[in-house]
């Protein structure tokens, strides 16, 4: 579905962002002729034919989302050979667990998208944050996936946005996710902006920017999961479940490209870099990890950790407030790092 809208924001000459779930395709001048060319690009690059009248028959951004979203599980049921389209499996678990506070009498609700084991327990050693604050952690879908398992960070980020809207049905939103989960929060807000909602204010956790750094290659993962450096597992190496979701969400992380957030109505963006790396060069070169990996670096020997790291790319003309906390990486979540000011 965000291809179709990718495809029609192009063809009309508005930002994908624009199109909010009450805009109207005849504002953006869509008549037949356009609708042809629309049609056209969708059927070419996406395989995917709609009907000659779609326009007139779903004439506002959200009444078409609901044909495609029907149309789109309707064909996953329908298909028995080759991958199914992004859907969640009857095995998974919740899409969201509530941490603190209750969902429905809190003056505000935090909602945390998962780092890469997909987990919400991640969050589970937070102190309280305040009276009247509730805080819900994200689940991914496919925590006991196979290896097999594919996903996109936009695909995933269109479920946890419903799943939002579910515990929240209207905003003002206020989100945040701890590295990868840092890409989760930024797609979720875009979703949520294009379904007319505002996101008041979003929190990036130690999150390098997928605009300057590269993938985390696994060959870190494994290092850092068998030398029981990953945190919260004390000298326990962790399961093998959440290794797995690494490697899943690594691989999704690859093929992912962020486009810069526009608009008037983006959220207040909060940077929160973790002081200290985990390893010195001494160390570092014993692990026999390629030095030429920019995020590798990034996160086991923090060279540098001041401004925005490259987020400044992706909201342009946005102010940007920037904070650092003890720890490193994988502990800037656990105490003693983390704590709340009096």
């Amino acid at each position: 579905m965000d291809k179709v809208f990718d495809i029609i924001a192009e063809e009309v000459g508005v930002e994908r962002d624009e199109l909010t779930e009450d805009t109207d395709f005849a504002e953006f001048g869509i008549d037949c002729i356009l609708a042809k060319s629309i049609l056209k690009r969708i059927s070419e690059e996406m395989k995917l034919d709609l009907s000659a009248n779609i326009f007139d028959v779903h004439p506002t951004v959200g009444s078409l989302q609901s044909q495609l979203n029907k149309s789109s599980k309707t064909s996953t049921e329908r298909r028995s050979n080759g991958e199914p389209a992004l859907s969640i499996p009857a095995s998974a678990g919740p899409l969201s667990i509530v941490l603190q506070g209750r969902v429905e009498s809190s003056k505000k609700i935090i909602f945390l998208l998962p780092d890469g084991s997909g987990s919400g327990m991640a969050y589970a050693r937070l102190p309280q944050i305040q009276s009247g604050v509730c805080l819900v952690a994200l689940n991914s879908p496919f925590l006991r996936s196979p290896k097999t398992q594919k996903f996109t960070v936009e695909g995933i980020a269109a479920i946890w946005a419903e799943e939002i809207r579910r515990r929240q049905p209207q905003g003002p939103y206020i989100l945040g996710g701890w590295s990868a989960g840092g890409y989760y929060s930024f797609e979720v807000t875009k979703c949520l902006i294009r379904y007319g909602q505002k996101v008041e204010k979003l929190v990036l956790i130690d999150s390098p920017c997928r605009a300057v750094y590269e993938e985390l290659p696994m060959e870190v993962v494994h290092y850092l999961s068998t030398n029981n450096l990953m945190g919260n597992w004390g000298t326990k190496q962790p399961p093998a479940w959440m290794v797995n979701h690494f490697d899943i969400t690594i691989r999704a992380v690859a093929e992912y490209t962020p486009t810069p957030m526009r608009g008037s109505s983006l959220p207040e963006v909060h940077l929160i870099w973790a002081k200290e790396g985990m390893l010195n060069e001494v160390d570092f070169n014993k692990t026999g990890l390629n030095p030429d990996i920019k995020v590798t670096r990034m996160l086991l020997q923090r060279p540098e950790s001041d401004g925005a790291l490259g987020w400044d790319l992706l909201f342009p003309g946005a102010k940007l407030f920037v904070a650092k906390m003890p720890g490193n990486h994988f502990t800037i979540v656990y105490p003693p790092n983390v704590s709340t000011a009096p």
